[in-house]
């Protein structure tokens, strides 16, 4: 590739936007049939664990009350990331078999945040021990 092919790709890349999403593993292909039914009971408890939202400039940040007394994801708008808390894992376990949590749950994160944020892109999905200070 030559510097101008390097360039218009980057210049595609910023532009995709609000599409930009998660593809599925290549090695999780085959168990995309079963996302249907487990995604959508994901979805459903994470609608019932977000209460609320703060957003600014840079970030939005999600939350389980309506006093932010705990962060459960975190969205960089400029690098397109998105940190959910280990909590909602560790809560949804109790409801949902581990290889179907392990299978599609980041998935499941990501549908959520689009159904909510529809005009942000998703680059990378990462779970993280989220604090706030």
């Amino acid at each position: 590739m030559n510097l101008q092919e390097n360039i218009d790709r980057i210049h595609e890349i910023m532009g995709e936007g609000k599409d930009a999403h998660i593809s599925r593993l290549s090695y999780d292909q085959e168990y995309e049939e079963e996302y249907p039914r487990w995604g959508r009971l994901m979805v459903n408890f994470l609608d019932t664990q977000i209460d609320s939202y703060d957003e600014n400039d840079d970030t939005i940040i999600l939350f389980n009350d309506d006093n932010m007394s705990k962060t459960l994801m975190r969205y960089d708008k400029k690098s397109e990331e998105l940190y959910w808390d280990y909590s909602l894992h560790d809560n949804m376990l109790k409801f949902i078999p581990f290889n179907y949590m392990h299978r599609h749950f980041k998935y499941a994160v990501q549908d959520y945040f689009k159904k909510h944020f529809p005009d942000y892109g998703l680059r990378r999905i990462t779970g993280a021990n989220i604090t706030t200070y």
